[in-house]
């Protein structure tokens, strides 16, 4: 029979009660349509929310040990119609190894928004404004945007769906999916694959190791797509004009469209014009095919 200490017992609750602290931070302020919300956070996950409110609430619950939790430390004030969030240590040397912090934050439909977490998911939905965001470690994801759109991250898979404006998104280590975009599209990962898939306008693909998938359904306006390692399916209107120049390392090229070609055949390398010629198509793997065909 196993006998443990009374004072052992104790210092084990005392050990276990340090690490299991948590507090929340509620604010909300009145604010008027067209502003803009500054979040910067050291540690953290942020979801954004539009609604039909005219309010800006900043809801944060931090968890993890007592002397993390004491030392993280949110900040809001509102100016006019912004609200800035400013949250992290109270101490610069501090470091957060285990803390949780996860921010809800709901704002005006009509609203801008500038956010940046140097640890933590970004995922915001249901805004007219621009939004510019990043972060250092995480996934990051927008749906239901009319507005220019700007965001990255330094290492996680980046997600577009349903966004009426220009789109710009980076990560350095993921996938990247897009969906229903109506404006230019530029998207870049430096090792994933990439979808970019029921867009409107110019689009620019790159990858530095994966597949790449393209499908423009309507307004066509150029296509540039580059992948170091992967395939590549470009689809277009079957009536698109447009000015082919395709070209692999590693593989083959394929087009399903008539193609006025000039000069030598080669099946690694292809240039020509599509229904009579426009806006270049550019696509380039250096370990792959390529496949151009009418949607």
């Amino acid at each position: 029979m196993v006998r443990t200490s009374l004072p052992f017992f104790l210092l084990l609750i005392a050990v276990s009660l340090s690490w299991a602290a948590d507090k929340r931070f509620d604010r909300t302020f009145d604010v008027s349509p067209g502003g803009t919300l500054r979040l910067e956070t050291d540690v953290g996950r942020v979801t954004i929310e539009g609604t039909s409110s005219s309010q800006v609430s900043i809801a944060a619950t931090i968890r993890g040990s007592s002397r993390d939790v004491d030392e993280f430390e949110v900040r809001a004030e509102k100016s006019g119609r912004d609200v800035e969030v400013i949250a992290g240590a109270r101490s610069r040397s501090w470091n957060f190894r285990g803390l949780d912090v996860r921010f809800v934050v709901k704002v005006p439909r009509e609203y801008n928004l500038l956010l940046h977490t140097s640890g933590g998911d970004v995922d915001v939905r249901s805004v007219k404004g621009t939004v510019s965001g990043e972060t250092s470690g995480g996934n990051v994801s927008v749906e239901d945007i009319e507005g220019k759109v700007d965001v990255g991250t330094s290492g996680g898979n980046v997600r577009a769906l349903e966004v009426r404006g220009d789109l710009k998104m980076e990560t350095s280590g993921g996938n990247v999916s897009v969906r229903s975009v109506l404006g230019a599209t530029e998207v870049e990962t430096s090792g994933g694959n990439v979808e970019v898939l029921d867009v409107s306008g110019k689009v620019r693909a790159e990858t530095s190791g994966g597949n790449v998938a393209v499908r423009v359904t309507a307004a066509y306006d150029g296509i540039y797509v580059e992948t170091s390692g992967g395939d590549i399916d470009i689809a277009i209107g079957p009536d698109a004009r447009a000015t082919l120049d395709a070209s692999t390392s590693g593989g083959s090229v394929y087009c399903d469209f008539p193609i006025t070609v000039s000069g030598r055949i080669d099946p690694s390398r292809l240039r020509g014009e599509i229904n009579g010629g426009g806006k270049m198509i550019h696509a380039h793997t250096s370990g792959g095919s390529i496949k151009i065909r009418p949607l």
